[in-house]
């Protein structure tokens, strides 16, 4: 989960469709124990001033608490505004020190209520799972990547998914011509009818790539136009700087790392770099802005981050020097001679 849209997400500075991003991520176990760990911070933080005679909240025993009261309120069939009562309960103090993460949090469960049948599929970094939608569609999701989805659409309804990170998409065609939007964190929304498509979406920027079939690009902005996309488009957006590209590339190629591989065309290194960044969690340092700029050809297997590692240095010529997490690419003393 990105930690900048949480940081949004509990200013209340997100759309819908974000906080339906986050608050299903606070269903995962990932999610639940950052809530814990970010309780259990907020109530030893130096500002935190509790009553001197009543200890300071234990996090878990307060997330146990208030998944007991909105029950409650549920079964007494109450309006969904009431399910936050329990702020006028004695932890009123505490509501006025933690304040938007406990509403957040109470916000969370009441949202489970509403919305129980949402299902999520989530990769830790390196790793990759693929599995199919009720509509029989296939989805390949790369490491440290997200899907957010209904357990099943009815005729006729929209079939409407929410990534976060990367995933290849086999979507099956249906009799009625149903649509299917693959929403994106940065407003993006990618619509298809029956189709096989690459979608990269990290932080502002995105990239989508074509297979087979026709769709289009919604970028999100009122006065632009959906671009149409061929099979061999890749189309790049930059939410941020509001620019975007488009060129011919090999789609088989863009989706090579669901099969193991991962296949380079004319890819600069520092794409490269960041790419083991989203994907295995690495900080990767290049200090050669020339060897930043460095393209690269070929194919290398990615079963690991080692395995790459061993390839592009093998492949490409490269010192690489890795300590824990932390990878230092360098020229080989040969380059630096040339």
């Amino acid at each position: 989960m990105n930690e900048a849209l949480l940081e949004q997400y509990f200013a209340n500075r997100v759309t819908a469709d974000e906080a339906k991003q986050v608050l299903a991520w606070f269903d995962t176990e990932a999610g639940q124990s950052y809530l814990v760990r970010r309780l259990n911070n907020q109530f030893s933080n130096a500002d935190w001033h509790a009553p001197p005679t009543i200890p300071a909240p234990d996090a878990d025993q307060m997330l146990s608490t208030i998944r007991h009261r909105l029950a409650a309120a549920s079964t007494e069939h109450r309006p969904v505004i009431r399910r936050i009562n329990w702020l006028r309960q004695p932890m009123q103090w505490a509501a006025i020190f933690v304040g938007s993460l406990l509403l957040a949090t109470a916000a969370f469960f009441g949202y489970r209520q509403l919305y129980p049948a949402d299902l999520f599929q989530q990769t830790a970094f390196g790793k990759t799972t693929r599995f199919t939608l009720s509509d029989g569609s296939l989805v390949t999701l790369n490491g440290n990547s997200s899907l957010r989805y209904a357990p099943h659409w009815k005729s006729g309804q929209t079939r409407e998914v929410w990534l976060n990170g990367e995933g290849f998409f086999q979507v099956t065609h249906k009799s009625n011509h149903e649509r299917f939007i693959v929403h994106l964190p940065n407003k993006l929304n990618v619509e298809v009818l029956g189709t096989q498509f690459n979608v990269l979406a990290r932080e502002s920027r995105a990239k989508v790539v074509l297979n087979t079939g026709k769709i289009q690009l919604d970028v999100g902005n009122p006065r632009q136009n959906k671009l149409v996309m061929k099979p061999g488009d890749l189309i790049y957006t930059d939410v941020k700087t509001k620019e975007y590209y488009r060129k011919r590339v090999d789609a088989a190629a863009q989706s090579a790392w669901q099969t193991g591989k991962l296949k380079f065309e004319g890819t600069s290194l520092q794409e490269v770099a960041q790419m083991l960044k989203d994907t295995y969690g690495a900080t990767v340092l290049i200090a050669d802005p020339d060897l930043q700029r460095q393209t690269l050809s070929g194919t290398i297997p990615n079963q690991s981050m080692q395995t790459i590692l061993n390839g592009l240095s093998t492949v490409f010529d490269l010192r690489i020097t890795q300590q824990k997490n932390r990878i230092i690419i360098q020229r080989t003393n040969l380059s630096q001679h040339e």
